[in-house]
């Protein structure tokens, strides 16, 4: 009997599908079921709240219950399917057919001005016509699946080839890349047991967080057991001692991160396995960005892979489903001209710039099969939940260039801006945060250009060429198509800054405004803004962030350099300050009003360090209002530039995220006795 995983899809109100899915797991009595949904529905059953899926990868259930009530979450569609193991099922509870997504959901997407009613539908069609095609079961089988795992010709080729790959003399690099269910941890922990019977390596086992190695450690568990070790420690950590270090689910974590640890153990054995179509939309990504840059470096890069299940059998009908609702194997369209041709497409036969209509895409399978997969092999950070976006999102627009009626350019931008004054003057005093409104947000939150809010923006969110026609000026031709289209005040973007991307947005009269390093931002890449304004007011607002972008960056990159965690090339640094005016002076009514931004505001410390450590230093002799470990944060990092771990160790903090609050708190008390006030009579504050 094969191995095949059910899709029971049960229909009606939330408590009858809540009762249905009861009773088809009565009967399988001590089985593990995974309850995807509110904590209140049921207590029988291990219970995960939507937005905490991602912390059970690497586990497998007899069963996964999926309250998708208010709609489907693309998302977790895609992480809850690789959780069920062979022969069990997932329980998927939805609403009759035609009810559509819930207000709710809708919400989400309805960004100002725009109401739950002006978001689209296209998503959850193109999801029911998915499960009008799929294979479904009426019910579960008699009793739960047997956990068996069997190993097989491929899997045992994998393992002796990682075996030969740490028993050398070493460095080695080895990538394991494989869709889930395939065996992938299962082969590295068996590998590493096999490996630790018969020598004492060092061996280290990372992922995003523990839960993700679960999978890795029992099938590795022996006399010698590997352990955990999170990334930070492999990254930061004293150098050289692991011989051999295996990061499961690498497309999780930046790319940045993943150099420094090549970086840091250039002696070490290093396997990195990842999926490489989740639902993370990150497996391609991985390769294009990681795997490439390593295979240019000094040690030869071994690839495997593993297309067999093994926690399921073949021609699984859920994963069918899944990868048919979510676009999970989408791929570019196959048009790779000859050169001649290109030259004649180019002089006869122009490509076709296009405003895509999103109702003739969903109708049109295989050209949004060809758009979607042009964006995943593009970009790292798309995800199934873009697929959603792009399709029913009222602030996006989608345009592509087309060659021979198929997709060999997209891009995804976003209406942003013109926001109501009572709104700017929320996220001004961080009483709100703006969404879906990237430009604005950053602007008047960490900018602090309140005027800003009222432009309206067009922001470049995504931007992908065919990966056969590259370099062929498909992206300009595409950006100046955009540019004729729109006429907003600005237009504008936000990315992960590396030399190549400024250049061609420079091209495009973009200039570099904002350089982040939000702490999510520091364990991965800075992200850059560049602006391209259109209208005066506009060119006014970027000339002055030009000239605080050439006073403030000097310290903010000192600081960066502090915390050793966002550590930028010297030729990127280049391109960050080419054509930026000479550094402007700061006077004392800016020092005091930027500092006051920062202590009551949403300001990031780093984006205001210059003027920050201007204020305190002629607050020197009132430090002494503040306590001890306040005074350390204070002086450590706004005075002698320390890094944020050093800080919170000499303040006697527990973390960096302790000491970042401290700080805020800090720079309060001493800004409230500099103005003469009592505590608490300053106004609104950020935490």
């Amino acid at each position: 009997m094969p191995r095949h995983r059910r899709c029971l899809l049960l229909r009606g109100s939330r408590s009858a599908t809540r009762e249905a899915a009861l009773a088809q797991l009565d009967a399988w009595g001590e089985a593990t079921v995974l309850w995807i949904g509110e904590p209140s529905e049921q207590d029988r059953f291990e219970v995960v709240r939507p937005r905490r899926v991602s912390t059970v990868l690497g586990r497998s259930f007899d069963a996964v219950v999926l309250d998708a009530h208010d709609g489907i979450d693309a998302d977790v569609l895609g992480q809850s399917q690789g959780l069920v193991w062979g022969g069990g099922g997932l329980l998927l509870r939805m609403a009759e057919p035609g009810a559509g997504p819930s207000r709710a959901a809708r919400e989400r997407l309805a960004a100002i001005p725009y109401r739950p009613g002006d978001v689209g539908t296209r998503f959850d069609a193109h999801v029911e016509r998915a499960l009008a095609r799929a294979e479904r079961a009426s019910g579960l089988s008699a009793g739960p699946p047997a956990h068996v795992v069997t190993g097989h010709a491929e899997q045992a080729r994998v393992i002796e080839r990682l075996l030969r790959a740490w028993s050398g003399p070493g460095p080695t690099r080895v990538a394991v890349l494989a869709d889930r269910g395939r065996g992938k941890s299962s082969a590295l922990g068996l590998a590493l047991g096999r490996l630790l019977a018969r020598r004492e390596p060092r061996v280290a086992v990372s992922a995003a967080h523990a839960a993700a190695v679960a999978e890795v450690l029992r099938f590795a568990a022996g006399e010698r057991s590997p352990t955990f070790v999170p990334l930070p420690e492999l990254v930061f950590g004293e150098a050289g001692c692991w011989d051999v270090i295996v990061i499961d689910e690498a497309a999780q974590l930046p790319v940045p991160m993943l150099r420094r640890l090549v970086e840091r153990h250039p002696e070490a054995h290093l396997a990195f396995a990842t999926t490489a179509h989740g639902y993370e939309g990150t497996g391609r990504g991985f390769s294009l960005r990681f795997l490439a840059w390593l295979e240019r470096g000094p040690v030869p890069v071994q690839r495997l892979g593993l297309r067999q299940p093994i926690r399921w059998d073949e021609g699984d009908p859920l994963e069918r489903m899944v990868f048919d609702a979510l676009l999970l194997d989408a791929e570019p369209a196959r048009v790779v001209p000859e050169p001649p041709a290109w030259r004649r497409v180019e002089t006869e036969e122009p490509l076709e710039a296009v405003r895509l209509d999103r109702d003739a895409l969903l109708a049109d399978e295989i050209l949004l099969r060809e758009l979607f997969g042009l964006l995943v092999h593009a970009h790292y950070r798309t995800t199934p939940g873009d697929l959603h976006r792009l399709l029913d999102a009222p602030n996006l627009e989608l345009h592509a260039l087309r060659l021979h009626g198929h997709v060999v350019a997209a891009t995804v931008v976003a209406h942003e801006g013109a926001l109501p004054d009572a709104l700017v003057d929320d996220v001004q005093h961080g009483r709100t945060r703006l969404r879906a409104h990237a430009l604005p947000d950053a602007l008047v939150a960490h900018l602090g250009k309140r005027g800003a809010g009222a432009l309206r923006m067009v922001r470049s969110v995504r931007i992908a060429t065919h990966p056969e026609l590259r370099r062929r000026g498909l992206a300009t031709r595409l950006c100046e198509h955009v540019h004729r289209e729109h006429a907003p005040d600005l237009f504008g973007t936000l990315f992960g800054a590396t030399p190549e991307l400024l250049a061609f947005r420079r091209r495009m009269g973009y200039e570099v405004v904002r350089l982040s390093a939000s702490r999510g931002a520091r364990t991965g890449e800075p992200a850059v803004m560049m602006l391209r304004a259109e209208s005066e007011v506009a060119r006014a607002l970027v000339t002055e962030l030009r000239a605080e972008l050439a006073r403030d960056l000097p310290r903010q990159l000192e600081l960066w350099r502090a915390d050793e965690e966002l550590l930028l090339d010297p030729e990127l640094v280049e391109a960050l300050v080419h054509g930026l005016p000479p550094p402007a002076g700061l006077t004392a009514a800016q020092r005091d009003q930027l500092s006051r931004s920062y202590a009551f505001g949403p300001r990031t410390v780093e984006s205001v360090a210059l003027a920050l450590m201007r204020f305190v230093d002629a607050q020197r002799e009132r430090l002494e209002v503040l306590a001890p470990s306040e005074r350390a944060l204070v002086e450590g990092r706004v005075l002698e530039g320390h890094g944020w771990r050093r800080v919170a160790k000499d303040a006697g903090l527990p973390g960096v995220p302790a000491a970042m609050r401290g700080l805020r708190r800090a720079v309060r008390r001493l800004m409230d006795d500099h103005l003469g006030l009592p505590s608490g009579e300053s106004g609104p504050r950020v935490e």
